[in-house]
């Protein structure tokens, strides 16, 4: 009897909850499809019954932790735009943040930029972008940014967590991700 579409739905995330857990851990290079097969109790048969290659997973799972991302949420009506900016660079910019809590793709997965594969350079290229567009929606509501101002927020952001997670004491950390918001904030139109 064949898998329902519910099941190979549910199995599929699985798969990609778990490759995006192993790509931060170990970069694209460091994972292999029978060790992520092996820690989602499926056989690498099965891998192929979702993908066709790795880098095709690397890019749905970067697709699919991003869309789980709080940027990704619509923003709450009770907040403007430059109150969600806020929250959104306030938990972007924090130590739990750092610590892996809700880990974006790109700060976590930033060692993979100097990658070989064209597919999964292309894919961390494009959530980039996806994160510049949906940042610069809610910026153009309320101050002029323009899309090089939000490229050098969002990098220096990035870059800010990906340097923090590899500082070992707290104040080196906290300082620089407090120095980070107060430059992204004047970017952003002073929040």
């Amino acid at each position: 009897m064949p898998y329902t579409k519910t099941h190979k739905n549910k199995t599929r995330e699985r798969i990609l909850d778990s490759a995006f857990k192993q790509f931060v851990i170990k970069g694209f290079e460091g994972v292999t499809i029978d060790d992520l097969m092996s820690n989602c109790g499926l056989t690498r048969g099965a891998f192929y019954a979702h993908f066709t290659s790795k880098a095709e997973l690397y890019r749905e799972a970067l697709n699919f932790a991003a869309s789980s991302t709080k940027l990704a949420n619509l923003k709450p009506e009770h907040l403007s735009s430059k109150q969600w900016l806020c929250l959104l660079l306030n938990e972007y910019l924090s130590l739990e943040h750092v610590k892996g809590k809700n880990p974006c793709p790109l700060a976590f997965l930033a060692t993979d930029i100097s990658m070989k594969n064209d597919e999964a350079n292309s894919a961390y290229a494009n959530t980039y972008h996806g994160m510049n567009t949906a940042i610069m929606q809610y910026a153009k509501s309320y101050t002029d940014c323009d899309e090089q101002d939000i490229m050098s927020v969002t990098a220096m952001i990035i870059g800010a967590v990906a340097i923090a997670r590899k500082f070992q004491d707290q104040d080196s950390i906290q300082s620089l991700l407090a120095a980070c918001r107060r430059e992204a904030g004047v970017k952003l139109g002073g929040i």
